[in-house]
């Protein structure tokens, strides 16, 4: 079954994005009938769910993994919100890592509640595969097996995990 509302992400071959309706630890598929009767329109839903991503990033405090020489080599958002994997869509999530990670950074999302975030730039993040895949598998709620990059203009396919 396809949602009501899909969003195509720019060079993905199995992941989409919807809207959502999240009430404390429930998150479901936001229908048409859902939209009509919130009278929102596509745009403001847009607007709603990026302001509501915004918030969800502001809560989440990263844990941040280093090398055996004190290099940071990714970060990872966990928090037990179903709207946490929401949180790369935020205007504002570039901005969060740029100091760390510089201006061009890659996401892994494998399930609701997590996600990893990488630089771009000499990133290892097919080192962290066993647990993204593992994440993704032993979740009720999985989103992703692949890596994407975030841009201002939001998300774009850039590989995968799955090996198959």
């Amino acid at each position: 079954m396809r949602p009501d509302y899909v969003f195509p992400i720019a060079g993905t071959k199995a992941t989409i994005l919807t809207l959502a309706l999240v009430k404390g630890d429930d998150a479901r598929e936001l229908k048409k009938a859902d939209a009509e009767r919130l009278k929102l329109d596509i745009d403001s839903a847009r607007r709603v769910a990026a302001t509501n991503a915004s918030a969800v990033l502001a809560a989440l405090k990263p844990d941040y993994v280093r090398d055996a020489h004190g290099v940071i080599q990714f970060a990872v958002l966990d928090s037990d919100s179903p709207a946490t994997a929401s949180a790369v869509l935020a205007p504002d999530f570039l901005d969060k890592f740029a100091d760390i990670f510089g201006p061009d950074i890659l996401v892994a999302i494998p399930n609701r509640t997590r996600i990893y975030v990488y630089p771009a730039l000499a990133s290892k993040f097919q080192d962290t595969a066993d647990f993204v895949l593992r994440d993704y598998e032993t979740s009720g709620s999985p989103v992703s097996k692949e890596i994407f990059r975030v841009t201002k203009d939001g998300l774009r396919a850039a590989g995968s995990f799955d090996v198959q």
